[in-house]
């Protein structure tokens, strides 16, 4: 028979949603903020050689193990609708830290430019970004107007790809930088939230195939 939770364990799962909440919001926030100060370190030692190579590289390092974090911090609250998509999430997070490394050792190892190596990195972003939209859609833990603006931003985020890849669009300047506008947006005002206000309470909440969907008061860490 299921028990109503006690004030105490309600106090003791508000405090560990609101941990899990700032928790993923800083990390947000630090991974970006690594990732693009990497990156423009990376670009001046290539274009001016002024840059530090060595700075950029372990920067964007660093945004790789914040993402890994994001994941692992993420894991038993997204779990809670979907184990399958928690783990899937953790694991693209974890491909995108591989992606940084890799990228990272071909930069050291050869001084020698990689074109676009963003677009790899994002790829995998891009995919991590709609899983975690989806469940945030899914189960009402932010409004669902960004939630919205995750899947449309990552979702366009992944067709600019190939828009790169094949010279279709130029994604570093001019009207080809408009495709990173939502998801942009969705990443600053995301953790931005989190922090502020935290997790909103479950409204949808999947145990698993053929049980019933039911109200959840409260998020798990």
């Amino acid at each position: 028979m299921p028990t109503t939770p006690t004030g105490h364990d309600r106090q003791g799962t508000d405090t560990a949603s609101r941990t899990t909440a700032h928790t993923v919001g800083a990390l947000f926030l630090f991974s970006t903020a690594a990732f693009l100060v990497g990156d423009a370190l990376i670009q001046e030692y290539f274009s001016t050689e002024t840059g530090s190579l060595v700075a950029g590289v372990l920067l964007q390092t660093v945004c790789g193990l914040a993402v890994v974090g994001i994941g692992l911090a993420l894991r038993r609250t997204l779990g809670r609708y979907s184990r399958t998509l928690a783990d899937a999430y953790l694991v693209t997070r974890c491909l995108e830290c591989a992606a940084i490394g890799a990228i990272g050792v071909y930069l050291l190892a050869t001084k020698s430019q990689f074109e676009q190596y963003e677009l790899l990195i994002y790829l995998f972003s891009g995919i991590a970004g709609l899983i975690l939209s989806f469940v945030l859609l899914r189960t009402g833990l932010v409004p669902s107007w960004l939630a919205w603006l995750g899947l449309v931003g990552y979702g366009v985020l992944l067709l600019a790809i190939p828009a790169g890849l094949l010279d279709i669009a130029t994604l570093d300047s001019g009207p080809g930088m408009l495709m990173y506008v939502p998801g942009g947006l969705f990443e600053l005002i995301l953790p931005i939230l989190l922090i502020a206000k935290g997790f909103r309470p479950f409204s949808v909440r999947v145990a698993g195939p053929g049980r019933e969907r039911m109200p959840a008061t409260s998020v798990d860490a």
